[in-house]
């Protein structure tokens, strides 16, 4: 029989609220066989009212990730600026055992920091100075592959002052030693040692097909801004917060050994895929299959984090995910997400977040 619009209604908060079908739903609606369905029809068009199809809702886990110390050298900026608040993009060497060589990078200072995870426990180690710029480079995400650490700033406008900032057109590169990942020059803290840098990127954005006309524009008004950087197959891609056009996110990737140097061909390309709307690239991590993607708001609408799987080459990406955060700080902004382990049926990856003291580091199993 049809469904009364009271019931209805009430099917429909209760999708909304809690992103599933009731578990007693017949009894609810005395044994409606709509009622039972209303759910189900619902869920596919859906989601944090938006009406986005979103992958299924996953919690995260029970483990309690804490840092051993902050994640900073002595600072005496207000909180909001310091590294510690304002983390950005982390990667791992695979080393054995794991992750006894990581790096994390911050957008507020001009230099990133060594890490280490043993257990549930994240443990700060060596700062490396990035740049020697007036300004800070931005730093938005990093990456590993083939014996060298990668930082990208945002190659976009200050985000809060609006302003050219031509210190974040730069990648950075550190070489360690595959096996350890022991950096091959000790990390330097006061002025850059063991670091390279490349600007090349900024003329393959400037003259894009695809994102051109946003290049150097304002983050309101679309403007090129990298969030997300991993490094796969010898090449190198870019994830963009900013612009998302027409529910399309995009992914700029260039030959990785090519862009340190000076002539060589960068062989460009761009991607673009259906994430939703609003809905930019917060980072990118290279796995056996590809490449996963951590989507999230271009600014600050209300858009959900989701996360998806890319071959790195088609037009198309899987809907893996929507995360869970809901016992995550107001205002933090999930800008990290680090493999963990994978095997055939999952992704277990830690998502850490720009705004919480030290990460706020939680952890995901994702199906695949």
């Amino acid at each position: 029989m049809p469904l009364p619009s009271s019931q209805f209604r009430i099917v429909f908060e209760h999708c909304t609220r809690e992103g599933k079908m009731p578990y007693n739903i017949t009894y609810l609606f005395h044994r409606s066989l709509t009622a039972a369905f209303a759910c189900i029809l619902l869920g596919a068009t859906i989601s944090a009212g938006h009406g986005e199809t979103l992958p299924p809702k996953i919690s995260p886990e029970a483990i309690i990730w804490k840092p051993a110390s902050i994640f900073e050298k002595k600072s005496k900026d207000e909180l909001k600026k310091q590294p510690r608040m304002n983390l950005s993009g982390a990667a791992c060497v695979p080393t054995t055992p794991k992750f006894t060589s990581c790096l994390i990078a911050n957008d507020e200072k001009k230099y990133a920091q060594f890490f280490s995870i043993e257990g549930n426990l994240l443990v700060p180690k060596d700062l490396i100075r990035l740049s020697d710029d007036d300004d800070d480079p931005d730093a938005e995400g990093a990456a590993y592959d083939d014996g060298f650490f990668y930082v990208t700033g945002s190659h976009g406008r200050g985000r809060h002052s609006d302003e050219k900032n031509l210190s974040s057109y730069t990648v950075f590169r550190i070489a360690v030693d595959p096996t350890t990942g022991i950096p091959k020059t000790r990390p330097n803290a006061e002025s850059v040692d063991g670091v390279e840098a490349s600007t090349r990127l900024r003329k393959v954005l400037k003259q894009d097909d695809d994102v051109e006309a946003y290049f150097n524009e304002p983050l309101a008004k679309g403007g090129i801004n990298i969030e997300g950087i991993a490094v796969r197959d010898g090449r190198m891609y870019f994830g963009l917060r900013g612009p998302s056009v027409k529910r399309r996110a995009y992914v700029v990737s260039v030959n990785a050994n090519a862009l340190f140097t000076r002539k060589d061909d960068l062989e460009p390309r761009t991607r673009s895929f259906e994430l939703g709307k609003d809905t930019g690239i917060r980072d990118l991590a290279a796995v056996k299959e590809g490449l996963l993607i951590l989507a999230g708001p271009t600014r600050e609408e209300d858009v959900p984090y989701t996360v998806w799987l890319w071959d790195g080459s088609s037009e198309t990406a899987t809907p893996l995910a929507t995360l869970d955060l809901s016992k995550v700080q107001q205002g933090a902004k999930a800008e990290i997400l680090l493999p963990l382990e994978e095997d055939a049926t999952s992704f277990r990856v830690l998502v850490m977040f720009d705004g919480v003291e030290n990460g706020g580091a939680i952890s995901f199993r994702i199906k695949r």
